[in-house]
């Protein structure tokens, strides 16, 4: 799946420039955003991009913080599978899960969990401070016959977790159907069979019910769609949120208490944070 990339500089804007910009372009498609140094990107796939209406929501952006110039640029669909043999070490969560390629020879008796991963063209490899945190959490929990759903799956590691963790059922979803190709892959490898795959996005969770609830998404698309992670999740159950930053946290936290999500912790890595929530 092809995308573009916006970029803006946000030197001498005021300090939550990026929050607004954020809230004016996932209105019109972009999916994920990131700011670091004062350089703000978000994402959108080419076949939704639609540079009149681009133009529109930044001369609407620009009421509030002045001119702003921006450039869109294409940006080239990596390879992870290369980018993995290349350069990939085996993951250690927690001394307690170990996550590796195929490829890999190396002595799993000391991990309580063992997971092999391939990403081809998908995200979660268990390298990303994010994968990491939802790990962690998962290891806090008890998943033994519980029903999970993993909310934009990606390579399938959580939902892949959650099972070898004892998880009666889990569900998998993500609106990419690479990485639905490719969780199912990573299911054969890690000879998973309660794993039910399907292309879509959160609002799937519509008239289901589960224990757990794996969202490792960004912040937005956390916020906008709390209402079915909140309805979806039994009594008593959790709802792991990750994609986010610690700033973020306040944002999160507000959606999930309009929705009867009560805050129970959170884990924290170089300022990315997965929160727990409990019904």
């Amino acid at each position: 799946m092809d995308y573009l990339e916006l970029t803006i500089d946000l030197h001498g804007k005021q300090a939550f420039a990026d929050d607004i910009i954020t809230a004016q372009l996932a209105e019109i498609n972009f999916e994920s955003f990131t700011c670091e140094d004062r350089i703000y990107k978000a994402y959108i796939q080419s076949e939704l991009y639609n540079k009149e209406l681009v133009a529109q929501t930044i001369q609407a952006i620009e009421k509030h913080l002045g001119t702003i110039e921006y450039t869109v640029n294409a940006i080239e669909t990596i390879n992870w599978n290369a980018q993995w043999e290349s350069q990939f070490e085996p993951v250690d969560v927690d001394s307690q899960i170990i996550i590796r390629a195929p490829f890999h020879t190396i002595d799993t008796s000391k991990y309580k969990y063992d997971i092999i991963i391939e990403p081809k063209m998908s995200f979660g490899t268990g390298h990303h401070e994010t994968t990491y945190l939802v790990l962690q959490h998962l290891l806090s929990i008890d998943c033994k016959n519980k029903r999970v759903a993993d909310c934009g799956c990606g390579t399938g590691v959580l939902g892949i977790a959650a099972s070898i963790m004892g998880a009666a059922y889990v569900y998998a979803f993500d609106y990419d159907p690479v990485c639905i190709e490719n969780t199912i892959e990573n299911c054969a490898k890690n000879s998973i069979s309660n794993i039910e795959t399907e292309i879509g996005v959160v609002s799937l969770l519509n008239n289901t019910q589960f224990d757990i609830l794996l969202a490792n998404i960004n912040r937005n698309i956390l916020v906008q769609n709390m209402h079915f992670f909140s309805q979806a999740l039994n009594n008593g159950g959790y709802l792991i949120l990750s994609g986010f930053y610690e700033k973020d946290m306040p944002i999160v936290e507000k959606h999930a208490l309009q929705n009867n999500l009560k805050f129970v912790s959170f884990n924290a890595k170089n300022n990315w944070v997965s929160m727990i929530f409990c019904k």
